[in-house]
C-alpha cells in the first residue's frame, strides 16, 4: 500500500546486512500492510527470493527477513514506521544506533540487546517523552516472552532499519 512504510535506504555500516535480503524483507512487509492484528505466530511467510540473491542467508539475514512481516502483523509499523507518528512513538528509521534518554535519566544506546530487552520487559527501560501505555498494551497482547524467535527477529529487523549514528 502506498505510504505504508518509508522507503528503505542502504545500510552504511559494513556489519549491516546486504541490501538485497533487506529489500526482500521490506517488500514482504509491504505486502502485508494492514494485516490482521492477531499474534504473529501463524502469520510468518517466507518471501520468494529474487534470482539475483544468492543463498544461503546468514543467520542475521534470516532474522531480518523473519522480522519484516512481524513488524506489520504485530502492528509495530502503525506507530514506528509511519511518517505521521507525530512523536507518539520513536521511528525505527532513526532509533537503532542512537542514544535515547530513559525516564530515570539514563542515556543508553539503542542496539539489538536493548531492543530484545525492551520487547521482553518494556517497563525496565521506558523512554522519556513517550507515553508507554500503547507499547505496554501491545506487548502484553503479543506475549513475546513465550516466543523467543519472534523477539530475536523483531529486534534484528528494528536494528537493521536504523541508520548508522
Amino acid at each position: 500500500m502506498p505510504g505504508c512504510l518509508p522507503r528503505a535506504q542502504a545500510p552504511a555500516r559494513s556489519e549491516h546486512i546486504a541490501l538485497a535480503p533487506l529489500a526482500s524483507a521490506i517488500a514482504l512487509a509491504l505486502c502485508g500492510c494492514g494485516a490482521s492484528s492477531t499474534p504473529s505466530a501463524s502469520t510468518v511467510h517466507t518471501a520468494s527470493v529474487p534470482a539475483y540473491v544468492t543463498e544461503p542467508y546468514t543467520h542475521e539475514q534470516k532474522l531480518v527477513e523473519q522480522g519484516a512481516p512481524l513488524i506489520v502483523a504485530d502492528g509495530c509499523s502503525a506507530c514506528h514506521l509511519s511518517g505521521a507518528t507525530h512523536g507518539g512513538a520513536p521511528s525505527f528509521s532513526s532509533f537503532a544506533g542512537h542514544r535515547v534518554t530513559l525516564v530515570d535519566g539514563r542515556s543508553v544506546l539503542v542496539d539489538e540487546r536493548f531492543l530484545r530487552e525492551g520487547l521482553l520487559d518494556p517497563r525496565a527501560n521506558e523512554l522519556r517523552g513517550y507515553d508507554p501505555a500503547p507499547m505496554l498494551a501491545t506487548l502484553a497482547h503479543l506475549s513475546l516472552a513465550a516466543h523467543a524467535g519472534q523477539v530475536a527477529a523483531l529486534a534484528a529487523f528494528i536494528e537493521q532499519v536504523g541508520p548508522e549514528p
